[in-house]
């Protein structure tokens, strides 16, 4: 999957990145830096498990802070999981509508109206 400027998660809309991204900002929020420069972050959204073993919401930001990538992934495999599909959606929702909140608000992502 190729670094866009824009996500969008089907049933809850597009995300983008905001162009008053900083690197510091990015260190700030607890993002690790890979081999190839891009900045991960990885969340868990089941918070009564260890990070190891829960769906993780995971974000990697391109290294010239032009492009991301964003997906709910599970534990090892790193496969996709739909998250609004699953039994227990509604916690697993509010985790990961507030991480994407702390997003916004220091001006890492951009939620499309």
């Amino acid at each position: 999957m190729a670094f866009a400027q824009t996500v969008t998660v089907p049933n809850d809309g597009t995300y983008e990145i905001n162009p008053q991204i900083k690197k510091f900002t990015l260190l700030d929020l607890g993002f690790l830096t890979n081999n190839a420069g891009a900045y991960v972050l990885q969340r868990s959204l089941q918070p009564d498990l260890p990070i190891d073993q829960s769906i993780q919401l995971k974000i990697t930001v391109n290294k010239d802070l032009t492009g991301f990538k964003m997906a709910t992934v599970s534990a090892g495999a790193q496969a996709p999981v739909d998250i609004f599909a699953r039994d227990d959606r509604d916690a697993l929702v509010e985790i990961y509508h507030y991480y994407l909140q702390e997003l916004e608000e220091r001006q890492v992502l951009k939620k499309q109206s």
